[in-house]
């Protein structure tokens, strides 16, 4: 009897994990799979075993593990924040280090939100607007702000000062007669209403995925909706919170995912995708406008946590940074996920269960419209992983690829070759 709290304690143990490189996850009974989901959660975007990184940890074991981020400075921090900035478009320039995980990241912007606004006299912008189909992470404050199902009997313990708009995805949200910017106009006037509805007096920011990912696959927004979400902000002194825990740090295309659209948020959170998994780091983006407003505020920033700018990660992370700020990994990064989608919708967009492929970057996702979705996606899952050797994410709707950048134009045609295959045979025989 194992005395492991599994999070699914009425599943089977899953398979036991020897070791991991590269691209491929190798189980203790003689399995190498070629993993599309970068760890199941994406966070290992630059694969497993990377000898440049091991190195840099290895490095920093000798110097110390971790110092206090109030109290020492470190270079590597210095130098990671400089870095995690050359290849900004949106001109934040400060970047500050929130703790471990992305809902810490998400929490340490709601409270700088805050913070900001106290130290500027509003103290009664407690209120935070989220949207509809999005996810911010398992902590208290950023569940309020999500919409996950089976978590929704955590209700009564979360925060009652949040509200929530409709989710923005013009393909399922668009009406017949309109343009894509009359939606994307719509879309942002539905948020200015519920900031009148509120009293613009009460509301803090407003929090949402730059591009709508987990829970409904990869959906980038509307042009110009970023810039009219602005707009609607600035007339209300509301901050704009990006979420970009998923879609950042190269993801996209870009280092950052509102680069694709050229607004200037007022914070950006991101955490996974820092250090690939090689440790858990997470990041807040903001402005010198925001420090100096809290500089002659309280005079200080009012959150912290003991493993901030964890050390050892931090040499990991900086590593990891290296290797992606570069014209050639964000050139392959782009180059491999437009094939991905083109020789997918080119493939498949005549099939009869075929709806839509979409997404930015190696950030993408193929939703289908048939009976069962939910059960065809696992089929989908599978039939890829018995047939192929293929670790693929079947959730819901959709299938998503979010491999690890590393991934090369064989690998990606092999798993293209499969998933075709196993998509048409398993829609042959679906009912």
């Amino acid at each position: 009897m194992s005395a492991l709290f599994r999070v699914f304690p009425n599943d089977p143990v899953p398979s036991f994990v020897d070791y991991a490189d590269g691209m491929y996850i190798h189980t203790m009974s003689g399995e190498k799979l070629l993993d599309m989901t970068a760890g199941s959660t994406s966070f290992a975007i630059l694969g497993w075993n990377h000898p440049k990184i091991n190195k840099a940890i290895q490095k920093q074991l000798k110097r110390f593990t971790h110092m206090d981020y109030k109290v020492w400075s470190d270079k590597n921090t210095e130098e990671i924040a400089t870095l995690l900035l050359s290849r900004a478009e949106h001109g934040l320039n400060r970047i500050y280090f929130s703790g471990n995980s992305g809902a810490e990241a998400c929490e340490a912007a709601m409270k700088m939100s805050y913070q900001v606004h106290c130290d500027s006299g509003n103290p009664q912008k407690t209120w935070f607007i989220s949207r509809e189909q999005s996810y911010h992470g398992a902590t208290t404050d950023a569940l309020a702000l999500g919409e996950r199902p089976n978590l929704a009997f955590y209700h009564p313990l979360l925060p009652k000062n949040r509200a929530k708009i409709s989710q923005h995805h013009p393909k399922h949200m668009m009406r017949a007669d309109e343009t894509l910017d009359e939606y994307a106009k719509r879309a942002a006037q539905e948020l200015e209403n519920k900031i009148l509805e509120i009293g613009p007096d009460k509301v803090a920011a407003f929090v949402a995925e730059t591009m709508m990912g987990g829970l409904v696959g990869d959906v980038p927004p509307a042009p110009k909706y970023w810039q009219y979400v602005r707009e609607v902000c600035d007339k209300y002194h509301v901050h704009l919170i990006l979420d970009e825990v998923y879609c950042g740090t190269g993801s996209s295309g870009k280092i950052y995912c509102c680069d694709w659209d050229g607004v200037k948020p007022d914070f950006i959170f991101m955490g996974k995708t820092i250090a690939a998994g090689y440790a858990p780091i997470s990041v807040v983006v903001t402005s010198d406008k925001v420090e100096n407003i809290i500089k002659n505020g309280q005079g200080r920033l009012q959150h912290t946590t003991t493993h901030q700018a964890y050390s050892l990660g931090i040499a990991a992370a900086l590593e990891v940074q290296k290797i992606i700020h570069t014209d050639e990994m964000l050139g392959h990064i782009n180059k491999i996920g437009e094939y991905l989608k083109k020789t997918l919708r080119d493939e498949l967009s005549q099939h009869p269960f075929f709806y839509d492929v979409r997404g930015r970057g190696l950030r993408l996702s193929i939703e289908y419209q048939c009976d069962r979705r939910e059960d065809f996606s696992l089929a989908l899952a599978q039939q890829m992983k018995e047939k192929y050797n293929v670790f693929v994410s079947g959730k819901w709707h959709r299938i998503s690829f979010t491999p690890a950048f590393i991934i090369n134009s064989q690998q990606a045609d092999y798993v293209l070759e499969g998933f075709i295959e196993v998509f048409k045979k398993t829609a042959a025989n679906w009912t």
